[in-house]
């Protein structure tokens, strides 16, 4: 069980590290569309990537409502980087929490 442990903690904090590398790098590329594409949805979201509203519009998907190919593709990329940010925390933190029983 410790070894079990073990790697979902190991793999948790990969997963979380490789979705925040993700999320940051697209981060970058979706503000930049925005702010030539669609000024008040960039707006809208309040530009900072680690704020809530920006980590909600990844994981909801709420990019696909613009209606712009070019956005949903570099988009969906950072929704993939949210979630797995999302999944590697809950496993690293379960993992955690399993170790104290």
């Amino acid at each position: 069980m410790h070894l079990a442990r073990e790697f979902m903690l190991l793999l948790g904090l990969g997963f979380l590290v490789a979705g925040l590398t993700t999320y940051i790098m697209t981060w970058v590329l979706v503000s930049v569309h925005l702010r030539d594409h669609h000024p008040a949805q960039r707006e809208r979201i309040r530009g900072f990537m680690f704020s809530p509203r920006a980590l909600g519009w990844f994981l909801l998907c709420r990019y696909r409502a613009i209606g712009d190919k070019s956005l949903n593709g570099l988009a969906r990329l950072g929704a993939i980087g949210a979630w797995a940010m999302v999944g590697g925390a809950f496993a690293a933190f379960l993992s955690k929490a399993l170790g104290g029983l």
